[in-house]
């Protein structure tokens, strides 16, 4: 008995505009562990547009802040969540120059734990963030959320490691 690939077993995959894949390691790991809620939100929203694009953007995926605000991503927590996923090794921000008249172009994002257009592997930029640096980062959002009456814009956040 020979044993023959059934390509019915992978639709599922792809049933639905298809899946990412997140490893343990990953998962696991103090950097993504410190993401707060406003990030994990971006990082949701930036891996729903990856799959829009059927996983071969990344490097170019383009969301405004307005989409992550419908999101449901506060306007005043996305610029400090932004900084926080870079400084944790999650995704990076590629700001284009090209300024038409009064008009700035939207961001464009990649994740680090998804590989990049015409890249085998993933970068990892995670792998490689110590204690110290995810502790000041998570600092450095906090204080850039806090309301005057002293709590956070993001009281949902997720414990930091």
């Amino acid at each position: 008995m020979t044993y023959q690939a059934n390509p019915s077993r992978r639709e599922w995959m792809t049933a639905d505009g298809g899946f990412l894949p997140l490893r343990l390691g990953m998962l696991l790991s103090p950097a993504y562990q410190a993401r707060t809620r406003p990030l994990a939100l971006i990082l949701e929203r930036l891996e729903i547009e990856h799959l829009r694009h059927g996983g071969k953007h990344n490097g170019g995926l383009c969301v405004s802040y307005r989409q992550f605000e419908e999101y449901g991503v506060s306007r005043r927590t996305i610029r400090p969540s932004l900084s926080l996923g870079e400084a944790l090794g999650l995704m990076q921000v590629i700001q284009i120059q090209e300024v038409a008249g009064d008009i700035r172009p939207e961001n464009m994002y990649r994740l680090t734990y998804v590989p990049e257009r015409d890249k085998k592997a993933p970068t990892d930029e995670w792998r490689y963030v110590t204690a110290d640096q995810i502790a000041k980062a998570v600092e450095e959002f906090r204080a850039r959320t806090t309301t005057k009456k002293g709590q956070t814009e993001a009281e949902t956040d997720f414990k930091a490691a």
